[in-house]
């Protein structure tokens, strides 16, 4: 299982993305479900382990999940960005957004950084100590509807 988290979080490397999956994903199947949001915040379709909503250029990196096959991705962003949005408001599995809230917490903790809520309906905002956001990002956060304390 320790083997499973250090490549999950990028420690250590696995030769499939696949060996990972099976023994993560084989726990508990619940059917409860969280309800489906309403509004469209995905620029693209096209690859969805890529789906960035904001340019390159901005200090916050913003990464909406749908599924904890996403997690790599989320990996990579916390690990190179000083400030990683997490919109989980289309994981709508209560087991498996839960999951990801742990996975990530367990990150955080690995790379000495914070994790706070942003908005109650499942944003998250990830910080190394020195970082911080500022009130121009807090409003831009404020403005795509991802930052509402």
């Amino acid at each position: 299982m320790l083997n499973k988290f250090l490549i999950l979080i990028g420690l250590k490397h696995s030769e499939t993305l696949e060996d990972v999956k099976d023994g993560l994903l084989d726990t508990n199947t619940s059917t409860s479900k969280v309800l489906p949001s309403t509004e469209k915040r995905f620029v693209s379709e096209s690859d969805p382990s890529e789906i960035m909503v904001h340019s390159t250029e901005d200090e916050v990196e913003i990464r909406a999940l749908r599924n904890w096959s996403e997690l790599e991705a989320l990996g990579d962003a916390i690990k190179e960005n000083n400030l990683v949005c997490i919109d989980l408001r289309d994981v709508y599995d209560k087991n498996e957004r839960q999951r990801i809230k742990d996975f990530t917490s367990g990150m955080v903790h690995v790379l000495n950084s914070k994790f706070r809520i942003i908005h109650p309906d499942g944003v998250y905002l990830v910080r190394k100590k020195d970082a911080n956001l500022t009130a121009a990002e807090r409003n831009r956060l404020e403005s795509l509807g991802l930052y509402k304390v």
